[in-house]
């Protein structure tokens, strides 16, 4: 069921809104507020909150103002550096990244070669690398090169 105030309740919400205080408000209106329960109502409930609001705003000790000036300043700093790092950040993780599949493409170009040196040492010769094919070394530094890529491509895109 809705409740329908009194009709003078939008002047007593008007004039607790601007600061009067109940005892300050007009003759009229302070007469009906004695007289109209729903705008007595209206008005102790306002005075319960203002002094709620008195003493909360009592007990929370305000900090200093240089301080909040000085730490707004300090994040305001620290935010204007990491968005002039992020394109060195980018950069850095990109070169890494090309750096690294430049390594592994290097390391699968030179698989044969290695290969090659091995069965042709005499320390070797009697030893595994006689049973690795060429094919099987190339296959293995392509898997080996697409893992580290994606760890490297993770790395490149992670945030913190």
């Amino acid at each position: 069921m809705k409740h329908k105030g009194c009709e003078n309740e939008p002047r007593i919400l008007e004039a607790l809104g601007q600061g009067v205080a109940p005892g300050a408000m007009e003759g009229s209106l302070r007469r009906h507020i004695a007289s109209c329960a729903s705008c007595a109502e209206v008005v102790s409930v306002y005075e319960l909150f203002q002094n709620d609001s008195e003493q909360l705003c009592a007990a929370v000790p305000v900090p200093n103002a240089g301080r909040v000036w000085w730490r707004a300043t300090l994040a305001a700093r620290r935010a204007a550096a990491e968005q002039a790092l992020r394109p060195i950040l980018i950069a850095e993780r990109a070169a890494l990244a090309v750096g690294g599949g430049v390594l592994i493409a290097l390391l699968g170009l030179a698989a044969p070669w290695l290969a090659e040196q091995m069965r042709h040492s005499s320390v070797f010769s009697e030893t595994v690398a006689h049973t690795f094919s060429l094919s099987s070394l190339l296959v293995t530094s392509v898997i080996v090169c697409l893992v580290l890529m994606a760890g490297a491509l993770y790395a490149l895109w992670a945030e913190k």
